[in-house]
């Protein structure tokens, strides 16, 4: 997705779970005992077809959804960073995940299956609050980006992304830039070009 997270969703934002966990001690102590994973660069989170059982919230890191095409090609759908919560399906249904996550950087979750994200929620109602809004900025981002697919160019929305996410973008690679905005490298070092700008 390419929308100011930091600024519009504060429940996406590290620091304000962190506060939130901190405030209660029975919280502090069930977040600690969840499992946490540790995934490597290119290391896959989730494949293509597999059921979603489980919810993970990024502590540090970065990873892309993409879909894969019949005849291979990748996709960007979006990419998260810290504080995102990601998986795929909707709690407490298991689907198969239509895309799949990948490590772009060295990257560290926690993991709560759908029952003990539904458990979290009962017991604690300060996470229910914080999960709520970060779901609802996620619907929020599948609605602009769809309609940013329909409406604008390549252009247009190569320059929403670098103005609206400009540390997400220096992070990224400019060929997954290319892939997520639905264009190849050559047309994007063309507009790169148009627009005066350089890869360190």
């Amino acid at each position: 997705m390419v929308h100011s997270r930091p600024a519009d969703c504060v429940a996406c934002l590290p620091e304000a779970l962190a506060r939130v966990i901190a405030a209660d001690p029975a919280l502090t102590a069930h977040w600690q005992s969840l499992p946490q994973r540790r995934l490597k660069a290119g290391e896959t989170l989730l494949r293509i077809g597999e059921p979603t059982r489980h919810v993970w919230w990024i502590a540090g890191g970065l990873v892309r959804f993409y879909f894969l095409s019949p005849d291979g090609l990748e996709r960007n759908k979006s990419f998260h960073a810290e504080g995102a919560w990601v998986g795929s399906g909707m709690p407490p249904r298991s689907t198969p995940s239509p895309y799949a996550i990948e490590a772009l950087e060295a990257t560290e979750l926690r993991e709560l299956s759908y029952e003990s994200l539904q458990d979290v929620i009962a017991r604690f109602p300060a996470i229910e609050s914080v999960h709520a809004e970060a779901m609802g900025w996620t619907f929020a981002e599948q609605v602009a980006r769809e309609a940013e697919l329909l409406s604008e160019d390549a252009a247009s929305r190569y320059a929403r992304f670098l103005r609206e996410r400009p540390a997400l973008a220096v992070r990224l690679p400019l060929h997954h830039i290319a892939s997520h905005l639905g264009i190849t490298n050559v047309a994007l070092s063309r507009i790169r070009r148009r627009l005066g700008l350089t890869r360190a």
